[in-house]
């Protein structure tokens, strides 16, 4: 038998890590000693990359590393290094590339085996115990991989130098797109993908379907700028709704899974991660403006109350995510058979026996049926599209209310999913960003509070949680709550500098401008290379074993935050009204161009990036006191992100500026309001 013993995970922070503390397979964390120690016993190195919200992860985890023999082919041929990727994006953004590489395919676990210099000379994803006739089993992977290392070593260099180098020049093709003028137009980028709409249940291509916040988030902004048609308008509509009728949202406690594993938005993949909460209410904050269905609204209130009771730490800052998992099975907490369902309205109803009464039509409308939609008689709650005139009535939405109320109730006697209590830097400051997004567009006010309420809450105790060090240059931020030390990612300092700005918008607060201005220039100076941003800060890169990879314009688990930063850039040239601040971003912005325009529907931060021309950047300078004055907080849901908010102490003036010169000024708010709303004829 091995000896656990030997497993080193025992006194780490990360609860993924803990996770494998008593697997009999010799675990290191990464670090600087398993990486010496396979140079200097001549081993390759097989590192598992994964999460603890992760059921894959979790189901790998029971089936190969718990298991005596798998265990100890392990240990006796290679140097085995366990990492949390929450804990170490760049790793896990390098070896993802790899595995896309290897074997066209990526997520976690991430299955990578290295050459002692940390190469990868192969990388794949879950790998089964027994093999099912289609996918090799992790063992024969492990017998292969080992031979491949001590007897053709050749190959396995050929295939490192390979992928190595092909990381390095990126994924995306470099050849060009034709286009005219700066960008393409909104509209011919919709026509660009509109081969790929499901027409029937919405969204694009086939399963798995992703909930792609950032382009809905792109397309709802043009749709208010009038700059997308009716057709196209409709069907972005009929995309969010149907992702918001479907299995993906959590209808009863509120939040939204990771995506769905099939094409009509049913069955989804049930962990949730603070990142998609974020984008979620950062969406349906302007989706509300054009499309105020009751759904919109408390998806956004569930949602709210949801982050606020069930992800928010008592430090003060979120927690990064729930498993899939509860009592040994994914979904079971949130999946009801139809007896079960009928208990749970059956147990909450009222006098007026409104659901026993209507339980028939509310089993058609939630879609709960004897044969159920997931794992044998298990029902996914979610709204039956077909109903939705009925269901969006006052009385029926009401009815939905009451059903969901009865079920959020009758979960309280489950055993719900576990919680990474980490807390991300990142994730974090995208969800305080997106709280400022409700603050800002929401019309509702009992919603708009409620974001406020939270927002106060934890503005300060984020702070506490991840600015570790501050000077004259810029802070030092803490990636997670679970690693002291780190080296300064790309992810956390854009994620930071959006929320300086989006802060100093919503309140007039001076600090966080300079903030602003100060992490721009970091980010300017440590994260560009001519045409490449990247992952870690140049002055940092000689202290990681692994290549300072570059970021693509592609969002991923959540927004590129390359794409993030070209968007922050050209807000800064319209507040400090200096066009020289594009200078070093100007080789990025035209290659970030021809990138997004070959996947636009994955690469919606950058659309929202470089959409719009610079002579539409507008910067609307008002007085200190206008944040809280009620007639001008009404009028700020108008400003989209091309118009850049600016506050002065010098009396009730005001003025709204372009990069060159101000267009137009005046005195007061009224004069203010007054100027800037349409006549009516």
């Amino acid at each position: 038998m091995s000896d656990s013993s030997l497993n080193r995970l025992t006194n780490e922070k990360s609860a993924y890590l803990k996770h494998h503390d008593t697997n009999p397979v010799d675990w290191w964390a990464y670090g600087p000693e398993p990486i010496q120690l396979a140079k200097d016993q001549n081993k390759p190195i097989f590192m598992s990359i994964g999460y603890s919200s992760c059921h894959w992860c979790g189901v790998m985890n029971a089936e190969s590393f718990n298991d005596e023999e798998t265990a100890q082919y392990l240990n006796e041929n290679f140097i085995c290094i366990k990492v949390d990727k929450e804990e170490h994006p760049d790793l896990d953004n390098y070896y993802q590339v790899a595995a896309q590489l290897f074997s066209h395919s990526g997520g976690w676990p991430l299955s990578t085996f290295l050459l002692p210099d940390l190469t990868p000379y192969f990388a794949a994803t879950y790998f089964p115990k027994v093999s099912d006739g289609k996918t090799t089993s992790f063992k024969e992977i492990l017998i292969e991989m080992n031979r491949v290392f001590n007897e053709d070593r050749t190959l396995a260099n050929e295939n490192a130098d390979k992928v190595k180098l092909a990381i390095a020049e990126g994924l995306a093709p470099k050849d060009k797109v034709d286009y005219q003028g700066h960008f393409p137009a909104p509209m011919a980028v919709m026509k660009a993908i509109e081969q790929f709409q499901d027409k029937e249940n919405g969204g694009f291509g086939d399963a798995p379907k992703f909930p792609n916040f950032a382009f809905y988030n792109w397309a709802v902004e043009q749709m208010l700028e009038g700059m997308i048609e009716k057709t196209e308008g409709e069907f972005i509509i009929k995309s969010i709704e149907r992702m918001l009728m479907g299995g993906m949202i959590d209808h009863a406690k509120g939040g939204v899974h990771r995506y769905s594993i099939d094409q009509t938005w049913t069955v989804p993949h049930f962990e949730k991660m603070l990142y998609d909460q974020a984008g979620l209410l950062r969406l349906l904050s302007k989706l509300s403006l054009i499309y105020p269905a009751p759904l919109v609204f408390d998806t956004m209130i569930n949602t709210l109350h949801y982050v606020e009771t069930e992800m928010l730490s008592e430090e003060g800052f979120f927690h990064a995510g729930q498993s899939a998992d509860s009592e040994g099975a994914e979904g079971l907490y949130y999946t009801y058979t139809t007896q079960e369902f009928e208990d749970a309205l059956n147990e909450a109803d009222g006098e007026d026996e409104l659901l026993s009464k209507n339980m028939e039509k509310l089993k058609e409308w939630f879609m709960v049926k004897p044969e159920g939609s997931f794992d044998g008689p298990l029902n996914i709650i979610r709204l039956n599209p077909e109903h939705k005139d009925e269901i969006y009535s006052q009385d029926g939405w009401e009815l939905v209310r009451k059903t969901l109320a009865a079920l959020a109730e009758d979960r309280k006697d489950r055993v719900p999913p576990k919680t990474d209590p980490k807390g991300v830097a990142s994730w974090n400051f995208m969800m305080a960003t997106a709280l400022i997004d409700i603050m800002q567009y929401c019309k509702i006010d009992v919603i708009r509070h409620k974001a406020n309420d939270i927002f106060n809450t934890i503005l300060t105790s984020t702070y506490d949680t991840f600015i570790v060090a501050k000077n004259k240059e810029r802070v030092k931020i803490k990636h997670s709550t679970t690693r002291e030390l780190n080296s300064p990612y790309l992810e956390d300092y854009t994620t930071f500098a959006e929320l300086q700005l989006r802060t100093y918008e919503i309140t007039g607060n001076a600090v966080f401008k300079d903030n602003f201005s100060k992490a721009l220039n970091y980010l300017h100076t440590e994260f560009i290379d001519g045409a490449t941003i990247l992952t870690r800060a140049k002055s940092t890169t000689d202290r990681e074993s692994h290549v300072n990879q570059a970021i693509s314009s592609f969002d991923n688990s959540f927004r590129s935050p390359a794409s993030m930063l070209l968007d922050l850039t050209r807000r800064a040239t319209a507040l400090f009204q200096d066009p020289e601040l594009k200078d070093p971003v100007a080789q990025a912005n035209e290659a970030f161009i021809h990138e997004a325009l070959k996947n636009p529907i994955n690469s919606g931060e950058a659309l929202r990036s470089l959409t719009y021309p610079d002579e539409v950047y507008r910067v609307v300078k008002v007085p200190r006191s206008w944040p809280s004055n009620p007639k001008f907080v009404g009028h700020m849901p108008y400003f989209l992100s091309r118009f850049v908010l600016d506050y002065h102490d010098e009396g009730e003036t005001w003025q709204i500026c372009n990069l060159t010169e101000c267009e137009m000024q005046g005195e007061g708010v009224d004069n203010f309001l007054e100027t800037l709303t349409p006549t009516q004829d």
